[in-house]
C-alpha cells in the first residue's frame, strides 16, 4: 500500500497552484482574520514555497482583492442559472427569482461576504459592478418586451440593489433580525414596486 506524498505535484498548472493559494487565504482569513494572517500561513496552508505566492499575488490585501472578484464572478453565475431555469416565467416572477437569489445568494455565506466585503466595501472608482450590472440587463431585458417602462434601467438597477444590498448588511451587521424568507419577500415586493409591476 502506498503512502500519499506530503506535497503536492509540482507540475500542477499555474491556475491550479493560484486556486489553492486562493483556498487557503479564504479559510485563514475567515478563521483568523486578515491582518493576522500571514503570507506563510497561505503558502502553508496551500502546500507551496514562499515564492510560489509571489508569482501570482502582490500581497494578501491582492489575494482578498482576488477572492471578492471570484466570489462576484460566482454569484452572477448563480443569478445566470436561476433566470435560465425561469426563462418561461413571467417578467414580475423573474424579478422576484433574481431577487430571491440575490439576497439568499448574500445571507446565506454571511461570514465570507462579511471578510469579502466589509473590510472594503466600496470597489476601486471607476469599476463596474458586476452583479449590478447584471440586474440592468434584465430590467433592460423585460423593458424591450414591454414588461414594465423605466426612464433609465441603470439608475434603477442601482437604487434597487443598493437597497437589497443594505437591508441585507443590517441583518449580516447585527443591526435587524429578520428570516431569511419574510426578508426576500419584502424585497421582491419593494423590486416589483421599483419596476411598477404589482407586488410579486
Amino acid at each position: 500500500m502506498s503512502i500519499p506524498s506530503k506535497h503536492r505535484p509540482r507540475t500542477k498548472p499555474a491556475e491550479e497552484r493560484r486556486e489553492d493559494l486562493m483556498n487557503a487565504a479564504e479559510i485563514l482569513f475567515l478563521d483568523k482574520g486578515i491582518a493576522p494572517t500571514t503570507v506563510e500561513q497561505i503558502t502553508a496552508g496551500a502546500d507551496v514555497a514562499k515564492g510560489t505566492f509571489y508569482l501570482h499575488f502582490s500581497s494578501k490585501e491582492d489575494v482578498h482583492a482576488a477572492l471578492g472578484q471570484r466570489f462576484v464572478r460566482m454569484f452572477v453565475a448563480d443569478l445566470e442559472k436561476a433566470l435560465a431555469r425561469a426563462s418561461d416565467a413571467g417578467w414580475n416572477d423573474r424579478l422576484a427569482v433574481w431577487v430571491k437569489t440575490a439576497a439568499s445568494g448574500f445571507l446565506n455565506k454571511g461570514p465570507l461576504v462579511d471578510m469579502l466585503f466589509h473590510a472594503h466595501p466600496r470597489p476601486p472608482e471607476g469599476e463596474a459592478n458586476p452583479i449590478t450590472d447584471h440586474l440592468r440587463a434584465l430590467l433592460e431585458a423585460g423593458q424591450h418586451a414591454g414588461a414594465w417602462s423605466l426612464d433609465d434601467p441603470q439608475f434603477t438597477a442601482v437604487f434597487l440593489f443598493g437597497g437589497l444590498h443594505g437591508a441585507v448588511d443590517d441583518v449580516l451587521l447585527g443591526r435587524k433580525r429578520v428570516g431569511l424568507a419574510r426578508m426576500i419577500l419584502r424585497l421582491q415586493r419593494h423590486f416589483s414596486r421599483g419596476v411598477g409591476l404589482p407586488e410579486a
